[in-house]
């Protein structure tokens, strides 16, 4: 626990009796470098602690910025969905996110976003879903050769690098068909990944002028255009054979906007498929590393869902029809998700002076929705610190507040791929269970990295014992 986090009045005192319009409490950090030197060396634990001294909003010390802490369902459900309008992605965070993936879904406003969202929505629905499972199962069985040499090895594999190659080729297959070639894809998926590690830094790197030499920044500049250049080929070949498949693509270029009678342009096009890389290839890959070290981790657990897959499936391959007879793989996705969100905060910028729990919120504050405290949160979760996939059974679902999870956002801006990539994490888990029996690597450390996303640090290190006749 980190000691002295408040500057003035005791936490809780502070926190518990707020006078209409007061000050939150704050963190208490060094000349001009704030609380950063804590967040680097205690990472999301710091986070944790500064919610149990400082209650559930206070203010972080960043030296030359200051951010509040939202750390409760209730603040996510007022500055996400009832007051919304007030709160919008402003900030340099925001702005590092645009630099890659322009206005896309997660980063457009206003109009623009209506519109947008108008014409994708409808795309990731049932039917749409049932459409795209099997080019989605032939790219996870596509992107298992790294697991399959190594368990054909008998060496240990690190899953953390291995499955951005199944997610990668998932969201290629069913962005842009099967026609992509694993050259492609890699180096796609390498521009990608770094691009994405760089955004925290950019964002940090934003108020130095663009002369000063940034660490990073010309190898950014060099991915983006590479992503570019691989994006818009694939737009004009799809323009060139226009009704030739059922690929996202194909269908976003012939969807026409019901209000207006317009199609995306290809820039539009090129921001959405971005942004649809993004949501579906690396936080996807991150939360089905997280969860097969949990899974690893607490064998009876493992063993359960390897039943389940093999009562549901046997050794054939699943379709549509199968994912919801896999109850224990999706709960143990949402609860890797619960634990290790991989979009750990959401940030915003208030609009308009605020008020949240007899706190003031000047216009121009940077407000975070800090998910990863909130899913950890005592009041909403029982030990929360424990993996236990039993908390998502519709019971405990329908006993919880409804924002007490949203590892993909709420409201009007909740992530249009959210079945897409749960039934993603369910289907992948189900196929490594199918071929393999998996195990831990005895010595190897996963540990928390702090970046864009949360992912490992040290991978994720599984054994893989082929499965007979499998």
């Amino acid at each position: 626990m980190q000691p002295d986090l408040l500057s003035g009045t005791p936490a809780r005192a502070a926190a518990g009796a707020a006078a209409r319009g007061s000050t939150p409490p704050s963190t208490r950090g060094f000349p001009l470098v704030g609380v950063l030197p804590h967040l680097l060396k205690d990472r999301l634990d710091y986070l944790l602690s500064a919610r149990e001294q400082l209650g559930d909003l206070y203010t972080i010390d960043l030296g030359v910025a200051r951010l509040v802490a939202l750390n409760h369902p209730r603040h996510a459900q007022h500055v996400l969905r009832d007051n919304a309008r007030n709160y919008r992605k402003g900030g340099a965070i925001w702005e590092s996110v645009r630099s890659l993936i322009g206005n896309g879904l997660p980063t457009s406003e206003g109009d623009l976003w209506l519109r947008q969202r108008r014409m994708i929505q409808p795309e990731f629905h049932r039917d749409r879903l049932a459409a795209m499972c099997d080019l989605m199962v032939q790219a996870i069985d596509d992107g298992m050769a790294g697991f399959g040499a190594a368990a054909a090895a008998g060496r240990p594999v690190n899953a953390e690098r291995e499955l951005p190659h199944i997610t990668m080729k998932v969201i290629l297959n069913t962005m842009f068909g099967s026609g992509i070639t694993k050259e492609e894809a890699d180096a796609v998926g390498g521009s990608l990944r770094y691009a994405l590690d760089y955004m925290l830094l950019g964002a940090a790197l934003r108020a130095l002028p663009s002369w000063i030499p940034a660490p990073g920044r010309r190898r950014f500049e060099r991915s983006a255009k590479a992503i570019d250049e691989h994006v818009f080929r694939f737009i004009a070949q799809r323009r060139a054979q226009p009704g030739r498949g059922g690929d996202l693509l194909s269908i976003l270029l012939a969807t026409v906007d019901a209000e207006t009678g317009e199609q995306m342009t290809n820039q539009q096009l090129r921001d959405e498929a971005v942004s649809m890389f993004l949501a579906g290839y690396e936080t996807t890959s991150v939360a089905l590393a997280w969860a097969l070290h949990l899974l690893v981790e607490h064998p009876d657990l493992l063993r359960a869902l390897a039943t389940e897959v093999d009562e549901a499936l046997g050794d054939r391959r699943p379709g549509f029809a199968d994912v919801p007879r896999l109850p224990l793989a999706l709960a143990v996705v949402q609860e890797a998700l619960r634990l290790y969100p991989p979009a750990y905060w959401i940030p915003r910028t208030a609009i308009e002076d605020d008020e949240i729990d007899g706190f003031h919120i000047p216009a121009g504050t940077m407000v975070g929705v800090m998910t990863y405290v909130l899913h950890r949160h005592p009041d909403h979760w029982e030990a929360p610190a424990r993996f236990d996939p039993g908390r998502f059974t519709p019971e405990h679902a329908r006993a919880r507040h409804p924002l007490a999870f949203i590892p993909f956002g709420i409201g009007q801006r909740q992530c249009v791929g959210k079945e897409f990539a749960l039934m993603e994490g369910q289907l992948i888990l189900a196929r490594l269970l199918q071929r393999y029996r998996i195990s831990a690597v005895p010595g190897r450390t996963t540990r928390l990295h702090f970046a864009t996303t949360l992912r490992t640090s040290g991978g994720v290190w599984l054994r893989l014992e082929p499965r007979p006749g499998r």
